[in-house]
């Protein structure tokens, strides 16, 4: 059931207790742990070789996160994500999107944090071996920053909900669509994303970004539930 994870050393609390977090995050976006498998905090506790404890609080940032479900009281599932969970994700991605937009006193601030972010993720999805983690950490910077310019911290926190859900999806698409090869890998771009935002006009911004979310999100519905 917990095949991929390894026992944890001990550094204090409150770091053993974010590298299960950590562990158990990565094992899950990177599919080791796969949607639907059923985790208990004693069998974590015995594998990790930490205290239930904090087995407990790893669970209880992942359940928030969108990473696990909550079965019962020691129980918990690895998410799963039906077809109207992906719509929901990426709907609710576009509507985050769109909202920033509009409370930002000027899209061309954030072009060239854009662009840096940019390169770093492609320079990760040409290397190889290939850490799909960081190239999904890095994918999810770019859209952060989108919505963190909105300076509004109740969307800043719907953000945060679905990030991790959007993670997993992402490291998926890239192992089991376009099967993790440095050419697909290549045609990673935001770069009609950030040539909107150069020209400021709002309009234009938010026409690429719905159909940035949205072709993504098809592709997810068609291809990704079929595997």
């Amino acid at each position: 059931m917990t095949g991929g994870l390894s026992r944890l050393s001990s550094v204090g609390f409150t770091s053993l207790s974010q590298q299960v977090t950590n562990e158990l995050r990565k094992s899950i976006i990177e599919n080791r742990l796969k949607a639907g498998t059923r985790l208990t905090e004693s069998e974590l506790s015995t594998t990790l070789g930490v205290s239930r404890t904090v087995i407990r609080e790893a669970i209880a940032v992942l359940n928030k996160d969108g990473f696990l479900e909550k079965e019962s009281s020691h129980c918990t599932r690895v998410a799963s994500y039906s077809a109207k969970d992906i719509s929901e994700i990426y709907d609710m991605r576009a509507c985050l999107e769109s909202g920033a937009l509009e409370l930002m006193e000027d899209p061309r601030l954030i072009v060239d944090e854009l662009k840096a972010i940019n390169e770093k993720a492609k320079a990760i999805a040409l290397t190889e071996p290939f850490d799909g983690l960081a190239f999904v950490e890095a994918d999810m910077d770019f859209h952060t920053c989108i919505i963190k310019y909105a300076d509004n911290s109740i969307m800043m926190d719907s953000w945060h909900r679905i990030i991790g859900p959007l993670q997993v999806l992402l490291h998926r698409y890239i192992f089991f669509i376009v099967n993790n090869t440095v050419e697909k890998r290549a045609s990673y771009d935001h770069n009609r994303i950030i040539e909107k935002f150069g020209t400021g006009d709002k309009k234009l911004i938010n026409e690429v970004l719905k159909d940035h979310s949205m072709v993504m999100k098809q592709i997810l519905l068609e291809k990704l539930l079929e595997a």
